[in-house]
C-alpha cells in the first residue's frame, strides 16, 4: 500500500467547491460541462472542484448542498426572459440558458443561502442573483444603456474595460484595490437592482459589475466578469481564495 504524502493529506483536507455545469443538447444527448478554467482556480486557491451533474430528484439538490463546503456559479448564454419580466429581443442566433439549468441554479443557491455556506458567482451567475432578488435585466447593453461602452459578447471577442470598487464593501476587502481592469464578455448586466443586492463595483458607463448582499445578510460575492480567465492576475485569482477560506470555515 502506498504511503500517503503530505499532498494526499491536503488534497483530502481541501474544502469541496462545486462548480455549477453549462447544459446544452447536442446531438440528441444531454451534457453537462463547466469550462476547465475554473477547476484550475479552485486548485490554485488549495480548494478541491468538482462539477456537478444534476440529480434525477429535486430534494437531492439539499443533498448536494450538505456535502459541498463551497459553489460557483458558472458563466453561461443569456437567461430566458420569462424568468425576469424581459422583453422579446434578437437572440442572434443563440439560445437562451436551458430552463433545466436555470432551475437547477436557482435551486441550489437558495440551498447554499440557506446554509450560510459562500458561492461565488460569475456573469450569468450574478445576473440569475439579480433576478431571484426581484432584479431586472438589460436584454442588450449596447441598445438599451446610453453610453454604453463596448462589453463583449457571449461567444464573442473579449475586451477589457476599468471598474470602480466601493471602498466599504467585502469585494474592496478581498480584493484590496478600489479600481482594477476585467475581462467582459457579455450584452446583458443589471438593469433593476434586486432587492436586498448592494452594488460594490461599477464599469465606466454606470453599468454594476458586482454586487453582495445587503448586511452580510448571505455569504457570496457575484461579478460580471470572468476571472477564471483572468489566472495570471493575482487580484482576481483572490476570489477564489476568498471562496476556498469561506468555505473551510
Amino acid at each position: 500500500m502506498r504511503k500517503q504524502s503530505n499532498e494526499d493529506v491536503r488534497v483530502a483536507n481541501s474544502p469541496l467547491i462545486g462548480i455549477a455545469p453549462g447544459y446544452f443538447i447536442k446531438e440528441n444527448a444531454y451534457w453537462h460541462m463547466a469550462r476547465e478554467a475554473y477547476s484550475q482556480c479552485v486548485w490554485k486557491a488549495d480548494g478541491f472542484p468538482l462539477v456537478l451533474t444534476y440529480p434525477e430528484k429535486e430534494d437531492h439538490v439539499s443533498d448536494i448542498a450538505d456535502q459541498l463546503n463551497g459553489l460557483i456559479l458558472t458563466g453561461g448564454p443569456d437567461l430566458p426572459i420569462d424568468v425576469y419580466g424581459g422583453s422579446p429581443y434578437d437572440l442572434k442566433g443563440e439560445e437562451p440558458m436551458h430552463s433545466t439549468r436555470v432551475s437547477f441554479d436557482q435551486k441550489i443557491l437558495e440551498a447554499f443561502i440557506k446554509r450560510n455556506k459562500p458561492v461565488l458567482a460569475v456573469c450569468a451567475g450574478l445576473q440569475l442573483i439579480n433576478v431571484m432578488n426581484g432584479g431586472t435585466l438589460y436584454e442588450d447593453v449596447p441598445s438599451q444603456l446610453k453610453g454604453a461602452l463596448d462589453h463583449g459578447d457571449y461567444k464573442g471577442p473579449v475586451v477589457n474595460h476599468a471598474v470602480e470598487i466601493n471602498q466599504s464593501s467585502l469585494l474592496k476587502d478581498v480584493l484590496g484595490v478600489s479600481h482594477t481592469t476585467v475581462n467582459s464578455t457579455h450584452h446583458q448586466g443589471i438593469r433593476g437592482l434586486g432587492k436586498k443586492l448592494t452594488p460594490v463595483a461599477y464599469a465606466p458607463d454606470g453599468l454594476i459589475e458586482a454586487v453582495e448582499p445587503i448586511n452580510g445578510e448571505a455569504k457570496f460575492l457575484a461579478v460580471q466578469w470572468h476571472p477564471e480567465q483572468m489566472q495570471q492576475d493575482k487580484i482576481q485569482m483572490k476570489l477564489f481564495k476568498w471562496l476556498v477560506e469561506e468555505a473551510a470555515d
